[in-house]
């Protein structure tokens, strides 16, 4: 049998981990920056999105452990009811509150609009749970770097590295075309990087919570399609073509504000060495050692 293991991913395999998460997705992606939007643009971003679970997986062997072990976290269900409340719920009490804040702010808000129909709720979902944030990153980000960053550093400092790591991650993807971060304004951004850290502490809760990346990857998702369910008006937005970044940052605030206000809670009741009512799942219990 051939042994696959290196010394230097058995040394640092967390950082061995974000290492090919960035070369598999920013080389993949990397000639969509050069490309008008288009579909063959946009399946560039689909593929190179996998970054994250292609090098969790990649390392995970190298090191000699169990790939299916790793894998199965992504299938485990079996949870407790109040735990797929909270995925699920969580973004939505999260969007509802948003929008009363952006209300009492005097932000673009139109309370007269229709809400999304289900069918494309439902869909815009599922797209989330495939391609923008669930199965294309949450068995890396959570799945393989939590565990052993736990170990090393607590939950609450785990769950800020991976945060910094994924926000940088996304980089290529502000000067691609055919993203929709290529067109965010910079208090836009500014607010992304903070909603970036904030959400990668709730997700490290409900990893650490449950030791299903299928929760994560829900949540994940939900927090996405969430957001159409704030009824913002466009008219306020784009001002004679032109985006008026006050009203943007108005929405940007309080977005941030609500979930910074979540993960201060979780960190408040469930503490920032283990963000978990039980013990945190030890790395060894998923396919690899910290």
């Amino acid at each position: 049998m051939v042994d696959s293991r290196l010394p230097l991913v058995d040394d640092y395999p967390v950082t061995a981990f974000f290492v090919g998460a960035y070369v598999y997705t920013w080389l993949i992606s990397a000639p969509a920056a050069f490309m008008e939007p288009s579909w063959p643009a946009a399946i560039l971003i689909f593929l190179g999105s996998f970054g994250p679970p292609v090098s969790a997986a990649t390392v995970t062997w190298l090191q000699g452990d169990d790939v299916r072990a790793w894998a199965a976290q992504i299938t485990d269900w079996r949870v407790g009811w109040q735990w797929w409340a909270v995925a699920l719920g969580l973004p939505i009490i999260a969007a509802v509150i948003i929008t009363l804040g952006i209300v009492a702010a005097g932000g673009p808000v139109d309370l007269g609009q229709e809400l999304p129909s289900p069918l494309l709720f439902v869909g815009l979902f599922l797209f989330s749970m495939v391609f923008s944030g669930g199965l294309n990153e949450e068995p890396g980000w959570r799945g393989f770097a939590q565990p052993r960053l736990n170990d090393q550093y607590g939950a609450l400092c785990g769950s800020l590295v991976i945060g910094v790591v994924w926000a940088v991650w996304h980089l290529p993807y502000f000067v691609i075309p055919v993203t929709p971060h290529s067109s965010f304004p910079l208090v836009n951004q500014i607010g992304w990087f903070g909603g970036i850290l904030t959400l990668s502490v709730i997700l490290a809760w409900i990893y650490n919570s449950t030791g299903s990346v299928l929760l994560p990857m829900v949540l994940h998702a939900m927090a996405n399609t969430a957001d159409v369910i704030i009824p913002l008006a466009p008219d306020q937005i784009f001002v004679e073509g032109v985006i008026d970044e006050g009203a943007v940052g108005v929405v940007t605030a309080v977005h941030l504000a609500v979930y910074v206000i979540i993960a201060s809670a979780i960190i408040a009741v469930y503490g920032r060495e283990k963000l978990a009512r039980r013990d945190v799942p030890d790395a060894t219990t998923v396919g690899g050692r910290p």
